[in-house]
């Protein structure tokens, strides 16, 4: 069995909640030993994902094209930046941990409702459009107005506390098409449309916004 991570100093200063579940992240029984990168930063649009599906990465993550939290052949994993983190797009994948013990700055969407995925934060988290709340969610480990975000799909955790959107974005207006799931919507007869509010049951399709972001994209509209 490859040897355990030992937790940097940075990660003292982190709340005490998020301080022991990682802690208890290094625990795991992994099959290969960490990736531990001092820092990241990678300049054009490929996207980025970690080398590793265990990565820790001990300083900052600046990437200016889309990061991917995933690894090839697998379905589980854990991704931690004891430090910032800046890109594009943020994606974490199905099955996949991620954890920023700094701040998150996402210059357009962060996508936090993969199935059995864990989003992380302990400072501030800004991005154009979060979507949390719909199979997973973001959870934040700060104050709760530490969530600087335009667009907010459904809620984010607070600790145990449930933030809910006071407006949820009509996504029909930010993204583009190929990345919605009308499937709800598009079931229900003119009459009952008339009934529904389109800015609940319209969804970020998480597959359909992976590809995309794989490919180096943007998920919203032209301006």
């Amino acid at each position: 069995m490859p040897p355990r991570p030992t937790a940097p100093p940075q990660l003292q200063s982190a709340p005490e909640a998020l301080r022991k579940f990682v802690e208890g992240l290094f625990t795991l029984d992994v099959e290969e030993p960490w990736a531990q990168p001092a820092e990241v930063k990678e300049t054009g649009a490929a996207p980025w994902r970690p080398p590793n599906a265990y990565t820790l990465v001990m300083g900052n993550l600046d990437v200016e094209g889309n990061v991917l939290v995933e690894a090839d052949r697998r379905d589980e994993g854990v991704l931690v930046v004891f430090g910032d983190v800046t890109c594009r797009n943020l994606f974490v994948g199905v099955g996949f941990t991620f954890v920023c013990t700094g701040t998150l700055r996402v210059k357009e969407t962060l996508v936090a409702t993969s199935m059995d995925s864990v989003t992380y934060a302990a400072g501030v988290v800004e991005a154009e459009l979060v979507d949390s709340g719909s199979g997973a969610w973001l959870t934040l480990f700060g104050d709760a107005s530490q969530l600087h975000s335009k667009h907010l799909t459904h809620y984010v955790m607070n600790g145990r506390k449930v933030i809910k959107s006071q407006s949820p974005p009509d996504l029909r207006m930010l993204v583009v098409t190929e990345v919605l799931d009308t499937e709800e919507w598009n079931s229900l007869s003119a009459e009952e449309q008339a009934d529904e509010d389109p800015k609940v049951l319209i969804k970020l399709d998480a597959r359909a916004a992976h590809k995309r972001l794989a490919q180096g994209e943007s998920l919203f509209l032209s301006p």
